[in-house]
């Protein structure tokens, strides 16, 4: 009887701490997106730490940094959907460019793409194309996001505009921002996770070698090589960089050139005091932009996955079936452990 009470009273303490563990905090990606909410504004968007107010770009890659992380911005207040409606409502939005984001930002918040805010964004974005190229927007970085936007709705990608990101690919496998432009690493990697999602993905695979030429001997990432700007790895570029490695499905064992990965490159940029990322590790100071997507790449999502990640509007503690959601039964069932233990030891004191 002795070691069947100790048997349900540890039963019962380990059920009751099984959900706290599964929970365990990430501080490089909860308290990172604590320090996004402090850059939150009134209006719910949030600003890229350059300009005051609100930007539209920043404001999307917060709310996918934060659905990476495990949060529902939709239970924000102030919220993120009503920014981004209000842009969308005002006439705001008028580019490829700003239709892409709040198309990528509805999608992650569970919104209706086809809907929002009396608009369909979806044909929004497909009336901005060249009737002739196939274009989206007026660079290629803004035109493969425009692609990855419409997979992530649902949308069919034209045939067209698939063709022009691979017309438009270099002999090394990447591509430049601006026609005529050095390529760069950014760019490419947007490019390449829109030919994966086009189904095109030999072609987006041509783009490793070039990528193996621009990784630094920390396992990040720079804009280009050479730049005028330097070759440090900066968290931008590395986390886009590991978003398509991650979509292409390459292991980061194979991505160490002397012992640290894209990943291990992120989370050395990140800042114990103020818990956001820095943009270069020469250059102090938590970065809003930085920040946004070393999480989301941290976390794990890339830019293929936004619908598949999305979150959904909060609902009540109880769902309207009756059932109770499983996480729930962990601690009730260590709560009946421990009543039953107490009980079988009441039964041993009285019988003893």
């Amino acid at each position: 009887m002795k070691k069947l009470l100790q048997l349900s009273f540890v039963l019962a303490l380990i059920l009751m701490l099984a959900l706290p563990v599964l929970a365990t905090e990430r501080p490089e990606v909860e308290d990172a997106i604590d320090w996004l909410l402090s850059q939150q504004q009134a209006n719910g968007g949030f600003t890229n730490g350059f300009a005051e107010g609100a930007d539209l770009g920043a404001t999307v890659e917060v709310i996918l940094a934060s659905v990476a992380a495990g949060e529902n911005p939709r239970t924000w207040t102030p919220a993120p959907l009503d920014y981004l409606q209000a842009q969308v409502t005002s006439g705001a939005v008028q580019d490829a460019g700003g239709w892409s984001h709040v198309l990528v930002g509805v999608v992650a918040l569970g919104a209706d793409p086809h809907a929002f805010g009396g608009v369909a964004l979806v044909s929004k974005l497909l009336a901005t194309a060249d009737p002739v190229t196939g274009r989206f927007g007026d660079s290629l970085f803004a035109h493969a996001y425009a692609l990855l936007a419409l997979h992530n709705a649902g949308a069919e990608i034209p045939t067209g505009a698939v063709e022009l990101l691979l017309q438009t690919q270099t002999a090394d496998g990447s591509w430049p921002m601006f026609d005529g432009d050095p390529v760069d690493t950014n760019t490419t990697a947007l490019a390449v996770q829109a030919l994966v999602a086009a189904g095109e993905e030999e072609a987006a695979r041509d783009a490793l070698t070039y990528f193996q030429a621009m990784q630094n001997d920390d396992g990040g990432f720079p804009w280009q090589k050479p730049s005028d700007f330097g070759t440090d790895s900066d968290a931008n570029s590395t986390a886009v960089v590991l978003q398509a490695l991650d979509a292409l499905g390459e292991s980061l064992d194979d991505w160490q050139p002397e012992g640290n990965s894209p990943r291990d490159a992120l989370l050395a940029l990140w800042e114990e005091e103020s818990s956001g990322y820095r943009w270069q590790a020469a250059i102090p100071g938590a970065n809003v932009l930085a920040t946004a997507q070393a999480v989301q790449a941290v976390a794990g999502l890339n830019l293929i996955e936004v619908a598949q990640s999305a979150v959904a509007a909060p609902a009540p503690l109880l769902p309207e079936s009756g059932e109770a959601p499983w996480e729930l039964y962990i601690p009730l069932s260590g709560l009946m452990l421990l009543i039953a233990g107490l009980f079988l030891r009441r039964r041993a004191e009285n019988n003893g």
